[in-house]
């Protein structure tokens, strides 16, 4: 069906990438549109006589049921299941952006050491300036993304070239200038998907409202010709 595999911010060995407790998700579901039956037959049959509408807008993870995912994700790669396929995969300079969105000020940074406490660890603290807010914003944002993205993006490909499999790796530093994204964020979870598509080189758009730059153009034809290259040899 495929031969390779371009993975954008993401890693089935990430810690939000697989449900791990569907019934406990189901169980809250069925509770919102009002099938809060005890028993799982009468449950899953008044979940099936809902319309799309009350249930297209739910986000559903993917489920290790023996037959789509047959085991766990690291479990299948430790075994080599996807030796055969190539992979490209990577991570965007701050990831954990959205993270930590909601508990930072947008200007001073982090003004609270309550926010950090025993969270950051030694590598995390700037020992020669760790009063400063905004360097512990830094250093919040760095914890999440290494944690969320980075430390399972790089597992995977270590297992993945551990069977001589052909495994690159790429990280992302850009984005666009954007009134959405305050001035000190890095690159995002997302931000380059703009590139992967050119959208830089037909102007702003209403998912991507960014001020493109020429040097965003550049920049999207040399992604594009790096993925296009990936997916036709590797």
């Amino acid at each position: 069906l495929f031969h390779r595999a371009i993975i954008q911010s993401g890693s089935a060995l990430s810690s939000w990438a697989v449900n791990y407790q569907p019934g406990k998700y189901t169980r809250v579901l069925a509770e919102k549109v009002g099938c809060n039956m005890l028993d799982s037959v009468d449950l899953v049959e008044c979940l099936q006589k809902k319309s799309y509408r009350e249930l297209y807008h739910i986000a559903f993870g993917p489920v290790i049921d023996g037959d789509v995912i047959p085991d766990d994700p690291q479990i299948l790669m430790e075994q080599g299941e996807f030796l055969n396929y190539d992979i490209m995969l990577g991570v965007n300079q701050g990831e954990g952006f959205k993270f930590v969105d909601g508990i930072v000020d947008s200007e001073d940074g982090v003004s609270g050491k309550d926010t950090l406490r025993e969270t950051i660890k030694f590598m995390y603290t700037d020992w020669a300036d760790k009063e400063n807010p905004e360097t512990r914003r830094k250093t919040l944002v760095a914890l999440f993304t290494d944690h969320q993205w980075v430390a399972p993006a790089v597992a995977t490909a270590d297992l993945h070239a551990q069977y001589g499999s052909p495994t690159y790796f790429y990280a992302f530093y850009h984005h666009c200038q954007s009134d959405m994204k305050p001035s000190w964020a890095d690159s995002a979870h997302g931000d380059e998907v703009p590139y992967v598509f050119g959208i830089p080189m037909i102007g702003p758009t209403d998912l991507f409202n960014c001020n493109f730059s020429k040097n965003d153009v550049m920049l999207s034809a040399v992604v594009m010709t790096y993925w296009t290259n990936f997916a036709k040899t590797g």
